[in-house]
């Protein structure tokens, strides 16, 4: 018996979700029988990636088949994504139409990424359709305009809680229109969005996660926000961290920032805009003749900068894990996921470690000695390494810092070069 076509269609559509993300899985779906054909045409789950496409006509005759066919069933969109590059007028023309079609009856996630052929042709406009659709839980939008009525009409984003925005057009007072017109937004993106330069949120209630990414001068950042948790910041192109007000955000235990500290700026400074934080992530373009960081909240510090370790002084009496220098940024996520039962230090040490850095690694381990767990990771010059071998100076000084009464365990790991 064929039993999975007489299951509820909510359940075929979810069955039918994990189907690869490429149109033909659908296709081959869809001619095994009449119901069959109606079981896919209204699939709410929308995903267009021309990527998957030999050529560019087939791709948008699909977009525009497929979405007449599910809009004839006047359904909700579970999800809409589309991923093109736009070469001619004509493209955007089906764009707009099927785009209009699908919010008409409204959708819960949609991701509109848009590249253009050339740097000359117009982005193009989401339609004003979109600010109407009160079911919208998460919205992505990379390099559109948004919808002209913006600041005229109404936003009815009450279902909102994650915002994307990356490679669209902003100014100051939009961002914080669209933060207070979506009172349930729990996720705010801004990636490399040309015409701002201030980031200003107030008394927003459900503000969890703030990530901004830029690459013309940020002046300033002033969020109240008393559930915001989590700030990232990237500065794209060395220009300098923005003046900070945080101090009403009581909630914000982790930061990360990316990018250059202006001579300016002081990293005391810095720092002490973020008074409750736990987790510091820092990977900074900073010459300082001495970095100083004093925290009483801070527990997990993870650094990535020029500084020697003799310019480094930090007091922070709850710390239980330091990295110093990253050698990846690969190595972050684990770390900012990890628990620390003992008090531990992580190094990265560069190709050319001497004897000279492991001096500065003990005196440094002098000073904080709340470490009992020191992860050493050593890239050597060598072909074969072998690390119970105490002729290479590496070796000879990991054995000297085992000494150290501050730190009971010692892990040693040493990579032989590639090259």
């Amino acid at each position: 018996m064929d039993r999975i076509s007489h299951l509820p269609e909510s359940i075929v559509h979810h069955i039918l979700s994990f189907l690869k993300k490429t149109p033909a899985e659908l296709v081959r779906m869809s001619v095994l029988s009449k119901s069959w054909f109606n079981l896919t045409a209204s699939f709410p789950c929308l995903d267009f990636n021309i990527d998957c496409f030999s050529t560019r006509e087939s791709f948008f005759k699909y977009v525009e088949y497929t979405t007449s066919r599910f809009c004839h069933h006047n359904l909700t969109a579970h999800k809409l994504l589309l991923y093109t590059e736009i070469q001619e007028p004509a493209e955007l023309d089906v764009v707009n139409r099927c785009l209009e079609l699908v919010l008409k009856n409204g959708v819960r996630e949609l991701v509109i990424s848009f590249t253009y052929s050339s740097l000359d042709f117009p982005k193009y406009r989401l339609p004003n359709i979109l600010l109407s659709v009160s079911v919208l839980e998460s919205l992505t939008i990379l390099g559109c305009d948004l919808p002209s009525s913006l600041m005229l009409d109404a936003i009815n984003f009450k279902s909102l809680i994650q915002l994307e925005l990356t490679l669209v057009p902003l100014n100051d007072e939009v961002i914080t229109y669209l933060a207070t017109s979506c009172p349930l937004l729990q996720v705010l993106d801004i990636g490399i969005c040309s015409g701002f330069k201030k980031v200003c949120v107030y008394g927003h209630q459900h503000l969890q996660e703030l990530r901004i990414t830029y690459d013309t001068p940020l002046e300033r950042i002033d969020i109240e926000a008393p559930n915001l948790s989590s700030l990232r910041i990237e500065d794209d192109d060395d220009i300098g961290a923005p003046q900070m007000n945080l101090a009403l955000c009581k909630n914000l235990t982790t930061v990360s920032y990316f990018g250059y500290l202006s001579p300016n700026l002081s990293f005391t400074d810095f720092v002490s805009s973020f008074p409750f934080v736990e987790n510091l992530y820092l990977a900074i373009h900073y010459n300082c003749n001495t970095l100083k960081l004093s925290s009483p909240s801070l527990r997990t510090f993870m650094l990535d900068s020029m500084c020697d370790f003799e310019d480094i002084e930090f007091s922070t009496p709850n710390l239980v894990f330091f990295s110093y220098p990253c050698g990846s940024y690969s190595t972050w996520p684990m770390a900012m996921h990890s628990t620390h039962l003992k008090a531990s230090m992580q190094c990265y040490p560069n190709r050319y470690t001497s004897g000279l850095w492991f001096q500065k690694l003990r005196r440094l381990l002098d000073k904080q000695n709340g470490f009992k767990v020191l992860n050493l990771y050593i890239d050597a010059l060598h072909s074969q390494v072998s690390v119970f071998d105490k002729s290479l100076p590496c070796c000879e000084q990991s054995y000297k810092l085992m000494s150290q009464q501050s730190v009971y365990s010692l892990r040693l790991s040493c990579r032989p070069s590639q090259s």
